[in-house]
């Protein structure tokens, strides 16, 4: 237990909350918000986009999700995957409601999904974020995580 909240695994009734903290946590630091904002919507709208990513893990990965709870709410949570071949859990989505921000409640879910994917005898852990997340920038080299390269996203319409 945390000061002010807990983190426990994800239930099915904890669904709709996540999305909406999915639809509303990404703005400013999504790539397919880039791309909407370049070209204009590509299908559906970036933030709903983001909520089919999200309940891809609560569909194919509910052990590996993770809940921030405070005064029995769901502020945040975050999804993992494992890539056995590699040894390797990649941690695929980390949010936090806006007003609970700034309470190392992302760092807490990101110690605990690493304690987690330990359990299940990962040996390492990977995490991605984009260049203009500063959040994400500051957040993941304190908890030792390392820069080991860069990507360049390109896009088109045809």
């Amino acid at each position: 237990m945390y000061k002010d909240f807990q983190i426990r695994r994800f239930r099915p009734p904890d669904r709709e909350a996540v999305l909406e903290i999915a639809k509303n946590a990404f703005a400013g630091v999504n790539l397919d918000e880039n791309i909407e904002m370049e070209f204009g919507p590509a299908g559906k709208a970036w933030s709903e986009h983001k909520q089919d990513v999200v309940e891809y893990d609560l569909i194919n990965n509910p052990s590996l999700v993770l809940i921030a709870e405070r005064y029995n709410k769901t502020v945040g949570f975050v999804c993992a995957r494992i890539y056995q071949r590699r040894s390797t859990g990649h941690i695929s989505n980390l949010a936090v409601k806006g007003e609970c921000r700034g309470k190392k409640i992302g760092r807490s879910l990101v110690k605990e999904s690493m304690d987690l994917l330990r359990s299940k005898g990962v040996e390492f852990v990977r995490i991605e974020t984009l260049e203009q997340n500063q959040r994400g920038k500051h957040l993941y080299p304190s908890l030792g995580f390392r820069e080991v390269g860069r990507q360049i996203f390109y896009f088109k319409k045809l």
